[in-house]
This record gives structure tokens, sequence and C-alpha cells, in this order.
């Protein structure tokens, strides 16, 4: 997973940078206050670490460095608890050295709840990134340490953003007395240089402006919120869910082009963990709970490539139904979400032509889309009979000649995969990289 991650990392940019940028100060922050503080922990030798003579014996005078200026959060050593709840179908294992907590969880490795996870290496050589990189260079070791340790931190990242509803993530490596905060989206990651957290107050400063961090700050999707004990009962009846499935709510309105469109509310379940890179479209689709029509409809949530020649999936829908394209589901609701701070938008590639940015090749924009169907389909796979399967495969491609000839659209992304069985006919979905006959390029 590193050497795929390896053309995405932006970096390195100066830590103070990053903390303004993505972290910022809280309004009762009180730098001399902090600074004071910082400094007699310093003087105390509470982040001197030199006596300790292994990796493993990092981690607990590491915490009881940090938990003072975070007293918010949990510092749980994972170390040795991996998690095999929400990543039993991973081929590797799941297991920062330390995961840190907003709810007060206390024990193991849950990637559906923990905040930030940290990995620590003991030696210089398990660096993912150069120390002093040339700019017209890759930030990225070029080292097998250095890759295997890439792909260790990009997995975690990766295992947490598709374990829980979230805009990007923070993680922290250690090399030792030394450490960079990185932030990751679906457009990539953004690394700090390497301070000394021992001499430097950056890495306390970061969990004390965490602990103290809105959730949107955080990185939590805040369009997607915890669903009440009662529509979750209804929606895991519906859905035939098991009662320990956890239920979030999601509203998605019905014409984003009209001001005071409706919204249709779904209660939708947790997100199934994958272990794939975390860059890129990352689709997720779910059967989804319509408690106001009580019924139950298709949930789709990407990351859209921001681009003006690809159309935004909802608004390719709304054009095929307007040409009236056979066997085409019906998108009864979609919009790019907005998010309520500009920090919840990617920032990768913002940042990738800064002047201190190495040399990368992050240069795709991604925009968070939703989009609500009008209904379930079974997977083409799951076909009842060859004249079924027969019967579907020939609908989908009527609805691709009639999106060509009447919408002059192509969809782009013709599969298996994408035609679902509903009711004995074939529907052709999937519309995200459909481009229009009369754009170029």
């Amino acid at each position: 997973m590193g050497r795929e991650m390896k053309d995405r990392i932006v970096g390195p940019m100066a830590v103070g940078n990053f903390l303004d940028e993505f972290l910022p100060n809280p309004k009762d922050y009180d730098s001399s206050d902090f600074a004071s503080r910082f400094a007699s922990a310093s003087n105390a030798g509470v982040f001197d670490l030199q006596s300790v003579k292994a990796e493993n014996g990092l981690y607990k005078p590491f915490i009881n460095a940090m938990q003072p200026f975070a007293p918010q959060l949990s510092f749980v050593n994972s170390s040795g608890h991996a998690d095999l709840t929400n990543c039993s179908s991973f081929s590797f294992n799941v297991k920062p050295d330390v995961c840190v907590y907003a709810d007060a969880t206390s024990h193991g490795c849950d990637i559906s709840k923990f905040e930030v996870s940290i990995e620590f290496k003991w030696q210089d050589a398990h660096d993912a990134f150069i120390k002093c990189p040339e700019v017209d260079k890759s930030f990225v070791s070029q080292t097998d340490k250095g890759f295997d340790t890439l792909g260790q931190i990009t997995s975690y990242a990766a295992a947490q953003l598709s374990a829980q509803y979230r805009t990007h993530a923070f993680s922290v490596l250690v090399i030792r007395n030394r450490a960079r905060i990185i932030r990751w989206d679906r457009e990539g990651a953004i690394v700090t240089d390497i301070f000394d957290y021992n001499q430097e107050s950056y890495l306390a400063d970061f969990f004390y402006c965490l602990a103290r961090a809105s959730p949107a700050l955080r990185g939590i999707d805040t369009s997607v919120t915890p669903a009440s004990a009662e529509d979750a009962a209804l929606a895991r009846t519906a859905l035939s869910l098991a009662t320990t499935v956890r239920m979030f709510k999601v509203a998605v309105p019905k014409d984003p082009d009209v001001e005071d469109s409706d919204w249709l509310t779904l209660i939708i379940p947790q997100p199934t963990a994958k272990g794939f890179p975390p860059i890129g479209r990352w689709t997720r689709t779910c059967p989804a709970f319509d408690k106001a029509n009580n019924r139950v409809v298709m949930f789709k949530d990407s990351w859209r490539v921001t681009m003006k020649d690809v159309l935004p999936e909802g608004e390719a829908y709304k054009l095929l139904k307007s040409h009236n394209v056979r066997n085409v589901a019906e998108c009864i609701a979609f919009h790019d979400v907005i998010h309520p701070i500009p920090q919840q938008n990617t920032q990768t590639v913002k940042f990738a032509s800064a002047k201190w940015a190495c040399s990368n090749k992050a240069v795709t924009p991604h925009t968070l889309h939703r989009l609500v169907l009008d209904l379930v389909g079974e997977k083409l796979i799951d076909f009842k009979s060859s004249h079924q399967l027969v019967q579907s495969v020939r609908d989908a491609l009527l609805a691709h000649q009639d999106a060509y000839e009447k919408a002059k659209m192509l969809h782009r992304d013709l599969s298996v995969g994408n035609i679902v069985i509903f009711r004995g006919q074939g529907f052709l979905i999937d519309w995200d990289l459909a481009k229009l006959v009369t754009i170029e390029g």
C-alpha cells in the first residue's frame, strides 16, 4: 500500500503552518500559559526518552507525557490488540502502537472510533520520509524499510476513513524522540517536517488543540449524525440488520437546484471497513431506510472527481430522466456536500504545488457527492436463470444506447458490477464517470 500511496504524499510542510492551517488554536488558547506548562514538563524530563532501550518501551512514557495536555482524550496502548472485529476480512492486521480516542475508550484498537493513530519506530532507517529532501525529488523514502512504514501508516488511515464517516483524519509518526504529523484525505496526505517533541512543543500543541477542537476540525463528517434509538431500531428491522449495528442519520436534498428544496432524511448503517488505499472516489453504497415514506432506498456516498467535463452523478441521472432513457433507476435526491468549515474540504491537491512541496502527483481534486436511488437491486451475478442474465444485460445495453442517442451521454464504465436486477429487469447504474459526447477531451 505504501508504493501505491507514494505519489500522493505532499510535504514537508512546516509544522507550525500545518497546525495553523488545519488545527488552529481554540479561542481560549493562552499561548504564554501553554509555553510555560511545556517548558516545565520538558525541564522535568517528561519527554526525555533517551533511557528507553527498545521501541515498546516508548509507549507508556509517551502517553504519560502527552496526556496532561489533552486530558479530554484517551491515549491507549494498542500495540498488542489488533482490531479483529472491524477488520476480519483484511489481509493485514490493523494494530497502531497507540490509539487516541475522544469517547473514553480505554482498551485496544477500534478503527470505527479512534481519532488518531500513532506509530512508533526505533531507527531513522524506518522513517517513511526523507529528512532534508530536494524540492524536485520525492519526499518519500525509497528504501524498503521506508516503504514498509508508509504502507503501515497508510493502512491505518485507510481503515479509519473507511470505517467512519469522515472528511479527513490525522496520524502521528514517531521516530524515537522526533515526530511528524500527517493529515489524510481522499486526495492523498500532507506531512510535516520532522521535529524534536522534547525541545519543540508542536506535538503537545497538536493534542492540546485536538482535544478542544470541534468534531468538524477533527475530521468528523458532521453532516452524518447518530440516529436516535427509535429510528435505529426501525431501520435495523427494515434493513434486516443485527441489533449491534450502529446507525446514523443523513439528509439529502431532493433537488439541489431549488433553493428551498425538501430534504430526504435517511437512516444508514455504520460503513464497512475496507483494506484499500484511502485515495480516490471511495464509493460506498448501502440500502437505507426512508422513515418518512416507510421504504428502503439505495444510498451512495463518493468523492467524485471535480472536473468540468465530468458530470456530478446526480446531474447525470437527472439528465437521463429528462430524456426518458430506459432501464435507469430514478435518482430521488442528490447533492455535493457543502461543509461548514473549509478544513473539511480535501486539501492535498490545494497544497501539492506549494513552494515547499516536493515532487508529487496529487493533481486530481475531489468533492463529496451523495445521491439516493429509488430501488435496491440484486447483483447481476446473483441471476436466477440464464434467461434473466441475458435479459438484464440486454436491458443495460438498451440503457447505454438510449443514453448515447437521446441524452448524448456515454456511461464509460459498463461492467458486471454496474448492472443490477430489480423485479426481473436489468438497470444500468453508477453513472459517476459519465461524460457528454459534446464535450471534447
